[in-house]
């Protein structure tokens, strides 16, 4: 038994265990909002750009969806640099992946330093 707690008190003493929730210096935020043609198309794809939003500084993502228009997406990411979130924002990939995933309307891109609240109307 105690072997066991010794490895396990090891393990969650490992940096790379948590490198994840290292604190970030100055995190902002980044609302996008836009329309989709299908929200169920969309989320696939924005779903598999995962790894690629987290290797250009995303820390952590949430989706919203207006009510009564379920293909309008709320997305609110915390970036790590605002740098960061821009250069995301304007990579011609990302864009192409968006024309894909069929966003049909302009995004509408705003980056603070504090969370925006979406309250679904």
């Amino acid at each position: 038994m105690r072997r066991f707690l010794f490895v396990i008190m090891m393990a969650l003493a490992s940096t790379s265990l948590f490198a994840e929730d290292k604190p970030v210096a100055n995190p902002v935020w980044m609302m996008v909002v836009h329309d989709v043609e299908d929200y169920d198309t969309w989320r696939t794809i924005f779903d598999g750009g995962l790894s690629t939003r987290k290797s250009g500084g995303e820390l952590q993502f949430e989706i919203n969806r207006f009510p009564d228009d379920p293909n309008k997406i709320v997305s609110i990411f915390q970036w790590d640099t605002a740098a960061g979130a821009r250069a995301f924002v304007d990579d011609r990939t990302v864009r192409n992946a968006m024309i894909a995933a069929g966003v049909i309307s302009d995004p509408m891109v705003t980056i603070r330093k504090e969370k925006p609240r979406f309250d679904g109307g």
